[in-house]
């Protein structure tokens, strides 16, 4: 079960990370311009009880040589034992995304890909989401060893317009649904192995967040909840919280399937 803590403690440290204002208490974070964030480069260590550095992640967004088309990558690996016990597994999440007039991103394509070794052989595991908005489809494969093993398409509910969880970090950054207040919550439809569901985001208030003993009474804790089957939680929910300056410094993952909580910590950041 040790290598599931890879991304989830990058997720839970790096998703939905913003720069709000510097105050004691501060109430609303400041929107950032998706031009703004291109570049951003943070690394992750992630801890489990007294084993540190158990794993490590980065995230990353960077522009294509397609005009208004970004990639955005959720890297993770195993380290040391954590590393010889999940056979030095790779844990990858892309998000090719499309920047529209309005200044919302939408996703065009979202790729999860593990790669580890297997008594001696290395497998290679990945999942394709490919988002039609003109015919209204999402389409899936699923691969094993760079080979199709599945598909299948899925019709997008009526009004809505899914997105994966890169593409909604960015979009809830740029203030797409909303400003980041203290008490906001947001919905935001997306897509999984599942089918269509939500994004459930909470930003808490003053009293809530002195509540969690895990994080400082400054800066900014969110609370996130996401479809379980993502990172293989019981709950699906994750904290994270962003300092003063609005670097995303901690993080939970409750829950873990076989581990319990999970805590992160940034080591590193290339802004």
């Amino acid at each position: 079960m040790i290598y599931r803590v890879v991304l989830l403690g990058v997720f839970a440290l790096a998703l939905f990370s913003f720069a709000p204002l510097c105050s004691e208490a501060q109430e609303v974070g400041v929107e950032k311009e998706i031009q703004q964030m291109v570049g951003e480069n943070y690394l992750y260590a992630i801890d489990f009880l007294f084993f540190k550095r158990l794993a490590e992640g980065a995230l990353r967004l960077s522009e294509t040589d397609q005009p208004n088309i970004y990639r955005a990558e959720l890297i993770g690996r195993t380290l040391g034992v954590a590393s010889w016990l999940s056979g030095d597994r790779t844990q990858t999440y892309t998000s090719v995304m499309e920047l529209t007039p309005d200044g919302s991103l939408r996703s065009i394509e979202h790729t999860s890909r593990i790669v580890k070794r297997k008594w001696g052989k290395w497998r290679d595991r990945g999942r394709h989401h490919r988002y039609d908005y003109t015919q209204g489809i999402v389409f899936e494969e699923k691969t094993k060893e760079g080979v199709v093993s599945s598909r299948k398409e899925r019709k997008i509910p009526d009004g809505q317009q899914p997105v994966d969880m890169l593409t909604a970090f960015y979009n809830l950054r740029a203030g797409i649904y909303g400003p980041l207040a203290r008490g906001a919550q947001f919905l935001i439809p997306t897509y999984s192995g599942k089918g269509f569901s939500n994004i459930a985001v909470k930003v808490l208030t003053v009293v809530q967040q002195a509540k969690q003993d895990f994080f400082p009474s400054h800066g900014l804790l969110l609370s996130v909840t996401l479809d379980p089957e993502v990172f293989d939680t019981d709950s699906g929910n994750l904290y994270f919280w962003f300092d003063d300056a609005g670097i995303p410094e901690r993080g939970i993952v409750e829950d873990l399937i076989g581990m319990g909580d999970v805590r992160g910590s940034l080591v590193e950041e290339d802004l």
